[in-house]
């Protein structure tokens, strides 16, 4: 592996940070863990159902508007490395560092942690609930705020339990939240996709989603399915 890679990789921190599916594979050599935010969706989704007992499958063939989205499959490529993946959101996000402390401790060493903010396609949450997108090839995904925000919230609530030799894109991402936290709740519905959702007559949606540390539920994923 070249410097750079390993750069770019941020390799030599315990908490990293990227977005999408091409962040996520720079960071995960060495790491244990992957925190995967998608704030306004199947993250939150997955806690939600959690949150109720229930579950999230996101392999090929689950609801088509979970299935269809570049962070189910990003989760999809995840689920075939041999790392932990967690689901966070606002809901969860200290639950989600208090979880990561746990394995720490139970593996008596530090662990490496990869937080992954999922980003969006470009028209991805324009389709009604329950609509399958096109599947033409994205350009690229959008860098969403509430994926920023929420990622730097868990990176935010890791550093307060001590795991907080960040990389300086996870700082930055976490400084993001601090400095933003009273303003996040708004700043998160007022942006683009949560205004979209709002005018869809999705705001109970965007209201769930910035509820701040409501509940100690910690979706994982294994076998193509966030549960508890």
């Amino acid at each position: 592996m070249s410097d750079s890679t390993n750069a770019l990789g941020q390799a030599k921190y315990q908490v990293r940070f990227d977005w999408g599916r091409d962040g996520a594979a720079r960071l995960l050599p060495g790491a244990h863990v992957v925190v995967l935010v998608d704030a306004l969706l199947v993250t939150t989704q997955a806690v939600l159902a959690a949150e109720h007992g229930g579950s999230l499958p996101i392999a090929d063939g689950a609801a088509p508007d979970v299935a269809a989205t570049e962070t189910a499959e990003l989760a999809r490529e995840l689920g075939a490395h041999d790392v932990v993946v967690l689901a966070a959101s606002l809901r969860n996000r200290e639950a989600v560092a208090r979880r990561i402390l746990a394995l720490q401790e139970a593996r008596g060493e530090r662990l490496f942690v990869a937080v992954v903010a999922a980003g969006e396609r470009a028209g991805e949450r324009a389709a009604e609930p329950g609509e399958r997108s096109d599947g033409a090839p994205a350009a690229g995904i959008r860098f969403a705020i509430e994926d920023q925000l929420t990622a730097g919230a868990v990176i935010d609530a890791l550093v307060r339990l001590g795991i907080d030799h960040t990389s300086p894109e996870a700082a930055v991402a976490c400084a993001a939240f601090e400095g933003l936290r009273h303003a996040a709740v708004h700043l998160i519905g007022a942006a683009g996709t949560g205004a979209g959702l709002t005018a869809d007559g999705r705001r109970d949606e965007v209201r769930q989603a910035t509820q701040r540390d409501v509940t100690d539920v910690v979706p994982v994923l294994r076998d193509g399915v966030f549960g508890p």
